[in-house]
């Protein structure tokens, strides 16, 4: 092999009239001769359409024509890796290896098949050689590196990988992306902002870099330099879609809410439209209780895509707010049918069917997200308060004492779990919990007084709230 065999980059004009001319000799069943680069492309062409097959029938000519010529072995190597027949395909890595060792495409492709096989050792083993050898190209490689190390969960290592394919090319954008990305799968935030302000302070027109500050920071919900970063990225680059979007997201958040319509909407003028966008302005929209509007992006979110549930949920959402509750239903209904474990859609879902009176089928729900999805609070306060109203409440309490493995130290569980205590004339435990919520947020016995006022009257009770006044 001279020169390493690489995908071409397009469907440029030779390539166009190789495929031409050997498409011709097929259907004219004649014969033409191909030189070893042709036929390359040919094979090429058909391997970007993915349409292996049709490669693999091109190799019997190539054969015939260049019994000995290694490059064709090497493209029949990755036929194989394309119709998935790897082992065929790496004794035919082998072959060529055995001739010309210092091919880095070799060990490329062998990190490639190790890669499908799942043995990322053995991957992470031919990425390295292939570094060895090669004179160009090295930032992809590194790239490549860094995804077998994270499919390893070495992400440490995998960050190494990666900034030194920056030292290759700092421009390289896939790896700036994929480097906040391991930060994060790492748990290294304040690693992630120091490393991307020496960048920026190195490279102050990378708009990615900015961007992944900017993301880094909301995460930490260090919100003023979040803005100030992704106001940096759009600066640089005003047609940044992810930029806007993100930026959207920090106001919905800051309940800046005309202002992130503005944002999501310049994200549909680059990017075109998209369900997601659509969803996060219904969502501005419905914030704002401009329900008519919400709905219009919702549908429009729906009508790109039937199945975006967030869509579906937020419809049910403003139906119910406007008191539209069998049609509220029917979109929740919807919502769970697209997505029967997301507790979203089982949490709206049954607090709509209890509105609509509908008592069994959201005890069933609520039943369905409990397990699912026992971190919901709401799931179990709401549940318990349906027991209460359905059988009394000694089944709300012993719903409630169902959650306490996890929300036992939470105060809002707690105090609601005091009131339905003393209302099942469990006095001396309630008492209990009581202290126990009142040391840990005395504030928030206003819940307690709020929904079950009648302890506002229990001297017992009173005498509690003034012992742990603070």
């Amino acid at each position: 092999m001279n020169e390493p065999y690489r995908p071409s980059p397009g469907h440029n004009e030779d390539q166009r009239l190789c495929v031409q001319r050997y498409e011709s000799m097929l259907a004219q069943k004649g014969q033409e001769f191909f030189d070893i680069e042709e036929l390359e492309l040919i094979i090429d062409h058909y391997l970007e359409r993915n349409e292996p097959r049709r490669a693999e029938d091109v190799l019997p000519l190539a054969k015939k024509l260049h019994p000995t010529a290694l490059d064709i072995t090497f493209c029949e190597a990755v036929v194989m890796m394309a119709l998935g027949r790897l082992s065929k395909a790496m004794k035919l890595l082998d072959a060529v290896e055995k001739v010309e060792p210092w091919n880095e495409e070799v060990q490329l492709h062998k990190a490639g098949i190790f890669s499908q096989q799942r043995n990322h050792r053995r991957s992470v083993e031919h990425y390295k050689r292939a570094l060895e050898l090669a004179e160009e190209g090295q930032d992809e490689i590194y790239l490549d590196l860094a995804f077998e190390h994270e499919n390893l969960e070495e992400y440490q290592e995998a960050i190494v990988c990666l900034k030194a394919a920056l030292e290759f090319n700092s421009e390289n954008e896939a790896v700036l992306y994929e480097l906040a990305y391991c930060f994060d799968l790492a748990g290294n935030d304040e690693a992630c902002i120091a490393f991307f302000i020496a960048f920026t302070d190195e490279y102050p027109y990378s708009s990615v870099s900015w961007y992944n500050l900017g993301n880094v920071y909301a995460k930490l919900e260090r919100y003023p330099e979040s803005d100030d970063a992704l106001d940096l990225a759009l600066a640089i680059d005003e047609r940044f879609s992810s930029a806007w979007f993100s930026k959207a997201r920090n106001l919905l958040l800051a309940s800046r809410y005309e202002e992130a319509i503005v944002c999501y909407e310049e994200t549909l003028s680059f990017d075109g439209p998209q369900p997601i966008t659509y969803s996060f302005i219904g969502e501005c929209y419905e914030k704002m209780e401009r329900f008519e509007q919400a709905l219009i992006s919702y549908d429009q979110a729906i009508a790109l895509e039937p199945e975006w549930v967030d869509a579906w949920i937020g419809r049910g959402v403003v139906m119910d707010m406007q008191d539209r509750v069998k049609e509220a239903v029917v979109a929740l209904r919807q919502a769970v049918i697209i997505s029967p474990e997301n507790p979203d859609a089982l949490y709206y879902y049954a607090s709509a069917l209890v509105r609509a009176k509908d008592y069994a089928t959201a005890l069933s729900t609520f039943v369905k997200l409990n397990t699912l999805e026992p971190q919901s609070l709401d799931g179990w306060l709401d549940h318990a308060d349906l027991l209460h109203e359905m059988k009394g409440p000694d089944a709300a309490a012993a719903k409630l004492q169902e959650a306490a493995q996890v929300h036992r130290l939470n105060v809002s569980w707690k105090y609601r779990l005091v009131g339905y205590l003393l209302r099942c004339g469990r006095e001396q435990q309630a008492l209990l919990e009581l202290e126990e919520a009142l040391t840990t947020d005395h504030a928030g016995h206003s819940q307690l007084l709020e929904r079950f006022p009648e302890t506002a009257d229990m001297p017992q009770v009173l005498h509690l709230l003034e012992l742990y006044r603070r």
